[in-house]
């Protein structure tokens, strides 16, 4: 039993993995927030500048076409970017699940194959239906991984394309 007792001790604490992936996430979305203003603001003076310089009443109004449509381009690529974080920071904690699915996973064989248990065929009959569960778990989570992957991938192409 002291295995056992060693892989409980291994098993990192997977709330404090998620607390400070939240953290991070927080702090970069907050950085970028702050970055999206920063250039709006710079944006917004460089429009004002624009438009002062323009006496044509026809080259006015297609100018502030011009200018509003900037403008949302850059809303949307502020928008895109937050949704990327949050894709990025999904398939992190799909991870991080991943991980506690197989540190459990290694756990409960170990219990279930310790000498207290073994010849049991109430165990057997267990541990065959705790690996079933386990395995379909890891299937699961495999696949929810793979598809925020390709769902970030996914919204960083787009990102990239749109920027080119």
């Amino acid at each position: 039993m002291n295995t056992v007792a060693e892989e409980v001790k291994v098993i990192p604490n997977r709330t404090m993995e998620i607390a400070n992936l939240y953290h991070k996430q927080s702090m970069a979305l907050i950085n970028l927030a702050l970055t999206h203003n920063k250039l709006a603001i710079e944006a917004s003076h460089q429009r004002a500048a624009e438009l002062l310089q323009v006496n044509d009443t026809h080259a006015f109004s297609e100018l502030v076409s011009k200018h509003m449509v900037n403008q949302v381009k850059e809303y949307l690529d502020f928008a895109v970017n937050a949704f990327q974080m949050g894709f990025e920071s999904h398939a992190q904690v799909m991870d991080i699940f991943q991980n506690q699915i197989e540190n459990n996973r290694t756990l409960t064989n170990e219990v279930l194959k310790s000498h207290a248990l073994s010849g049991n065929p109430i165990t057997t009959v267990a541990m065959v239906a705790v690996k079933n569960a386990l395995d379909s778990s890891h299937a699961f989570l495999s696949n929810a991984k793979s598809l925020a992957l390709e769902t970030a991938a996914s919204a960083s192409s787009a990102i990239s394309s749109k920027t080119k």
